[in-house]
């Protein structure tokens, strides 16, 4: 893995939460600074980032999206989410 931040089991951070706009009909990571509009891969990531190992969670991102392995996209989107402090490890 390519990662700056390492995170092996990620889960969202305690002050970041998914959510389904209804209304706009949009994905959401909202949080106390703002909110970031995912699209569908983005939030099939975030979904899955349950404390379940990142590995697990590439191969089930592939398989809900059929195509080339997806393994180094997750990983930058992973650690774009970290970096705005968005993410954690669930073992920390």
């Amino acid at each position: 893995m390519n990662s700056d931040t390492q995170l092996n089991r990620p889960v969202l951070t305690r002050h970041a939460r998914y959510r389904w706009d209804n209304v706009r009909r949009e994905h959401h990571v909202v949080f106390p600074e703002g909110m970031l509009v995912l699209n569908e891969t983005a939030a099939a990531i975030v979904k899955l980032c349950n404390g379940r190992p990142t590995a697990d969670l590439i191969a089930a991102v592939q398989k809900q999206f059929s195509g080339e392995s997806p393994a180094a996209d997750v990983h930058a989107f992973l650690d774009r989410l970290a970096g705005k402090g968005l993410l954690r490890n669930a073992d920390s």
